[in-house]
């Protein structure tokens, strides 16, 4: 079984639930995993434009990285 077929397994699973304990310990595997820190975002849709328009004149004005450079720079 493939991941996306794994994926829709585990949601209609979920979904059909009525446990909450069973919820509790999915949240927290979630969460363990430091998954929560973009599903709990608290950005609004204004900020999160604002961030793009900011990373897409950032690229335009040539302040970027190449891929080597921040490999080198996670190695350290």
């Amino acid at each position: 079984m493939d991941i996306q077929a794994q994926k829709i397994e585990l949601i209609q699973m979920l979904l059909s639930t009525t446990k909450p304990n069973i919820i509790k310990k999915i949240k927290a595997v979630f969460e363990e995993a430091n998954v929560n820190a973009v599903i709990n975002s608290s950005m609004t849709v204004a900020q999160l434009e604002k961030e793009i328009e900011e990373a897409e004149a950032d690229i335009k004005a040539g302040r970027t990285y190449s891929t080597t450079q921040v490999k080198a720079h996670f190695k350290n």
